[in-house]
């Protein structure tokens, strides 16, 4: 079956589940006419020709695989939070449930820490500056999240911290209109310090922690491991961003509890 036939099928089945979008790794096409009319969001970049040398097992799984990173990608990026989805791949169509997505960050897990509201913003905060870089370049940056005495206990300031003095109102991360000072900020050496009602409280900031008892997996530099040290130490979540890779990755007691894919591109057809 070729790309646009599993595409109108996954419109057509999408229809029948009454599916929120289909989301399509396949090509755009022209869609004929009387092919249901079901919001399709494509997501671009992604390299499937591998699939066709895999068994049809092989091909689900790695389907499945590539829905929960998208279906992550919806929950933060577009605040989808429940609901169907149909994927369509050039060699499957999958029906995913986006509550997978959002049950695989598990926030509520980090809850005694800060507000789920704080961690989501943060979240999708940290996955944008990963997507899109900064001026054409990409850059890596880490969040700190919890009590800032504490973590101002285990830190020093390495350059005049450019929130000092600023209005909460300026400092909310869960405020959109914020974000473009944060991805400005982010290009400093140093890390942020958000507090658990989502108020940067300063930037540029170094953490003075030594590492030991930390294991992590190869390719993770020096800002993994220092972010992975506090919160081995002190009760607070880390969330990074990988300058190589664009990996996102949340960071509590010493361990990277979770990893989402940033190269994960999503644009709505029409």
């Amino acid at each position: 079956m070729n790309g646009d036939l599993m595409l109108v099928t996954a419109c057509e089945v999408a229809a029948k589940i009454g599916a929120l979008a289909v989301v399509s790794f396949v090509d755009p096409i022209p869609l004929p006419p009387g092919t249901p009319e079901v919001p399709i969001i494509r997501v671009q970049e992604l390299q499937l020709d591998v699939l066709k040398d895999l068994t049809m097992h092989d091909i689900l799984e790695v389907s499945e695989r590539h829905m929960l990173d998208a279906a992550i990608h919806l929950y933060l990026r577009r605040n989808l939070q429940s609901g169907l989805v149909v994927g369509v791949f050039p060699y499957a169509v999958v029906i995913y449930d986006i509550e997978e997505g959002k049950s695989f960050i598990n926030l509520k897990d980090f809850s005694d820490v800060a507000p789920r509201e704080v961690l989501h913003a943060a979240l999708s905060l940290a996955l944008e500056i990963a997507v899109e870089g900064r001026e054409g370049r990409a850059i890596g940056t880490a969040f700190i999240i919890g009590d800032p005495e504490e973590i101002f206990k285990h830190s020093h300031q390495a350059i005049l911290n450019p929130y000092q003095g600023q209005p909460a109102a300026l400092r909310d991360i869960k405020n959109k209109d914020n974000w473009e000072s944060v991805k400005e900020f982010a290009q400093l050496d140093g890390v942020f310090v958000i507090d658990k009602n989502g108020e940067v409280r300063s930037a540029g900031r170094y953490l003075d922690v030594t590492g030991r008892g930390i294991s992590l997996p190869g390719g993770l530099g020096g800002r993994h491991r220092a972010t992975a040290s506090i919160t081995h130490e002190i009760p607070v979540i880390g969330i990074t961003v990988s300058e190589s890779g664009g990996m996102v990755r949340i960071f509590r007691d010493g361990n990277c509890k979770i990893s989402i894919r940033s190269d994960i591109r999503l644009r709505s057809d029409g």
